[in-house]
Order: C-alpha cells, then sequence, then structure tokens
C-alpha cells in the first residue's frame, strides 16, 4: 500500500513538473502593421469658369463663361474613366467687316482619367494635393448661331464655313487638373482642357483648314459616394515565453551605435563600442547579435526614416563582417520611426545591438 501511494506522488510530482516547465507568459510580435488600402468608388464634379476660342482677336474679347458636369467611376488608385458634360456659349469675331457674334453648344465627352501624383509616388489617403490628367472623345452639339446668320445675310461678313440649323461635331479632348482634399469624401479642384474640333465649328474657315479650338479653365467641387479608402488590421505573432529560471551563464547585453541625424554613417567616436562588440563575439563563437536600426521621428518622413534605419543596421552589419563575424551570426532589423525606444529623439538616430544566445531566445523578436 505505501508503495502504490509513493508511486503515485512522485508521478504527480513529474506532471506538475513539465507543467511548470510548459507554461509562461504570452508575448506578441507585431507582423504587419495596418495600411491603408483605396477603395473603388463612383463620384460626382460640378465646375464653373470660363472658356476661350481661338480666333483673331484679343484674348478677353474671345472670353466666355463655362460649366461642367462630370460622373465617374475610379477603378484603381491610378486609373478611372468619367463622363463629362460641359458647355454653355462660345464667343468669336470675324476680322473684317469687324463683327462679333456668339453661339451655344453642349459637349458630352467620355474621357479616360489617370491620378499622376499617386502613379509616380504611390497611393496615400492622406495626401491632401493630387495632379491628374484625361483624355476622351465625344461630340459638340452646337446649335443658336443667329448672330453668325444674321451678319451673314445683311452685313456683308462671308462665313465660309457658316452652319445654320443645328449641328452635331466631333470632338477630341484633353487636360490637367488637381484635386484639393478637404475630406475622404469632398475636395476642390482645378481644371483646364484643351478641345478639337472640326474647322466649321465658329463658322469661319481656318488657315490651311485646321482644326478649331476651344479652350476650359475651371474650378469647382468632387463628392465621392461611399468609402475611398480602408484600413487593413495589424496583424500579430503570438508566442509563449517560459518562465522557467534562466541559467546562470545566459549572454544577453546590449550596445547602442548613435548616428548623425540623416546619415547612417559609423562615427570615429562609436568605434570603441563595436571593437569591445566585436571581441565579445569572437570571445564567444556560441554568441549572436541582432541588430534594429531606428530613425529619429521628428525629421524626415516615413519612407526616409525606413530606408535610413535598414541602412543603418546594415552599416553596424558590414564593420563587424569586416572584423571577422560571420554573417550566419548577425541578424538585421529595421524599425524606421514606427518605434521610438528613447525619449529624446536624437537618441532615437540608433542601431541596438543586442548580444544573446540562439539556444536560449528567438533572436528574431525585434525591439
Amino acid at each position: 500500500m505505501r508503495k502504490r501511494i509513493l508511486a503515485m506522488w512522485l508521478l504527480g510530482c513529474a506532471v506538475l513538473s513539465g507543467y511548470a516547465q510548459t507554461t509562461g507568459t504570452e508575448e506578441q510580435r507585431l507582423v504587419a502593421p495596418s495600411r491603408a488600402f483605396f477603395v473603388p468608388h463612383w463620384y460626382i464634379k460640378a465646375q464653373g469658369g470660363a472658356a476661350y476660342d481661338l480666333g483673331e482677336a484679343k484674348f478677353s474679347q474671345l472670353l466666355s463663361p463655362a460649366v461642367q458636369l462630370a460622373v465617374g467611376y475610379r477603378f484603381t488608385e491610378d486609373w478611372g474613366l468619367r463622363l463629362a458634360v460641359n458647355g454653355f456659349f462660345a464667343r468669336n469675331r470675324y476680322a473684317y467687316p469687324v463683327e462679333k457674334y456668339s453661339w451655344n453648344f453642349i459637349q458630352p465627352t467620355l474621357e479616360a482619367q489617370v491620378n499622376l501624383t499617386s502613379l509616380f509616388l504611390g497611393h496615400d489617403p492622406e495626401r491632401l494635393t493630387s495632379v491628374y490628367a484625361f483624355l476622351g472623345g465625344g461630340f459638340a452639339y452646337t446649335f443658336n448661331n443667329d448672330d453668325a446668320v444674321e451678319a451673314n445675310k445683311h452685313y456683308g461678313v462671308n462665313y465660309q464655313k457658316l452652319w445654320k440649323d443645328n449641328r452635331w461635331n466631333l470632338a477630341a479632348r484633353g487636360g490637367l487638373g488637381v484635386d484639393f482634399r478637404i475630406s475622404d469624401i469632398l475636395s476642390l479642384n482645378a481644371e483646364m482642357s484643351a478641345t478639337m474640333l472640326p474647322d466649321h465649328f465658329n463658322s469661319k474657315r481656318g488657315r490651311h483648314d485646321n482644326r478649331d479650338w476651344h479652350f476650359n479653365a475651371l474650378v469647382g467641387i468632387k463628392f465621392a459616394f461611399g468609402k475611398t479608402c480602408g484600413r487593413t488590421e495589424p496583424v500579430y505573432e503570438r508566442t509563449i515565453v517560459p518562465t522557467a529560471q534562466p541559467a546562470e551563464e545566459k549572454i544577453r547585453f546590449s550596445v547602442n551605435i548613435q548616428f548623425v541625424i540623416n546619415q547612417s554613417i559609423i562615427r570615429p567616436n562609436q568605434l570603441s563600442k563595436l571593437s569591445r562588440l566585436a571581441d565579445y563575439l569572437r570571445k564567444h563563437p556560441n554568441a549572436y547579435v541582432r541588430l534594429t536600426g531606428y530613425a529619429d521621428k521628428e525629421t524626415g518622413n516615413a519612407e526616409i526614416n525606413r530606408r535610413l534605419s535598414r541602412e543603418r543596421s546594415m552599416a553596424v552589419s558590414k564593420w563587424l563582417q569586416d572584423e571577422g563575424i560571420a554573417e550566419s551570426r548577425i541578424r538585421k532589423f529595421a524599425k524606421g520611426d514606427t518605434v521610438q525606444p528613447f525619449d529624446l529623439p536624437e537618441d532615437n538616430r540608433v542601431t541596438i545591438c543586442y548580444v544573446y544566445n540562439p539556444d536560449e531566445e528567438d533572436g528574431t523578436v525585434g525591439y
């Protein structure tokens, strides 16, 4: 009976011992930070401004008001398609005898649109200004040409390409614009465009029967329907850190290598620290080093700081390799300005060199 009780007691101690060795505290490591992404959406744009029709008169004498309404859809952060309807009335001038006249028109065009800022600089939903270009074609429906008809009939004006009845004209249009972001769904915009039309658009014959040109300068507002962007949830990796007592001989310490603002060159006053680090690694072949580069959040931007922190980590790694430390014993990380380990901005221009024993802890976990 005593032997059975003793055996059960020993078995219980073994189970409790194994449980104690496998339990520990849970830690999490950021694997993928939250990031913004583009959401396809419809939008409507209303604009007003001035139009100019090329002719033989002063610039101010050929100006007229113009309005435009456009409905579009952005498929990606770079590309979209829109249907724009613009017009009001156009104005021109016959040189001799001098005769002013105007007519009305409505011009619908289907246009491809490319966001040049996003195309070359990448998508950023918080960006305040975006430059875009558009190109397309359609028709210009012209009507109410009574001024030219009367002048041709009663005042001896010879309009070589006079039209009387309402007329459809082919039109090709392109231009540039800029959006000024107010919120995710509302923005102000300004736009300039040039439209190429048949030579009889203004009832006159151009030199060598050239095409007629109509120009617009417009300002207005743009309203987007629904969400224009979203944000992913951050992804974390959870691990269990054992609570067992560390070995007395455990290797664990860090060395901070400081850098000058916006530089990744190792300064002479940091070489003594690196020399002691290299000596230690040579004497302890079972020790590894984790290099984590950082950048000061108070200067530059996220992209510059991400590159700068990577270059700082690589600079220390190259120095250690030149001193005979195998690259397989070096782990390199770059945090940019996403993490600021120190309170003072100048202290965060640093590469933290953390020495550890790979048999005792995970060297892929950064600061």
